[in-house]
């Protein structure tokens, strides 16, 4: 059951910040006029989802623990990586802006969404 949980909330925060996402990701094409194209946010999502669920906090940070703030800068630099790989037409201020703003909301904003839509749903 475990697993399950699990699976079903790496799916709904993929979704949900895939969305929000792409809001970010609109709002500084239209600010900055860079052309970015929206297909690649939720596969970019899911991959950050993946790594900083299962490897990097069940497998690194444990082998790491003497590192202040390891916990913050990983993910952060991880999702630059990311924006970087998937959204090469970017400048790369704007690819940083990005990641520490989708970072941010990733901790703050998207598990109280996941929880609320997740209430919604008539799950075992």
């Amino acid at each position: 059951e475990y697993w399950l949980s699990l699976g079903i909330n790496l799916i709904l925060s993929t979704i949900i910040a895939g969305i929000i996402l792409i809001i970010i990701i609109t709002i500084f094409s239209k600010k900055f006029g860079d052309q970015i194209s929206y297909g690649n946010a939720f596969l970019l999502v899911l991959i950050a989802n993946f790594i900083n669920f299962f490897g990097l906090i069940g497998f690194i940070l444990p082998l790491l623990p003497s590192v202040p703030y390891l916990l913050y800068i990983l993910p952060v630099l991880i999702w630059i990586l990311l924006l970087k790989i998937f959204l090469s037409n970017m400048s790369f201020l704007h690819i940083i802006v990005v990641a520490i703003i989708a970072f941010a909301l990733t901790i703050l904003v998207v598990p109280s969404l996941v929880a609320m839509v997740s209430g919604y749903l008539n799950l075992p």
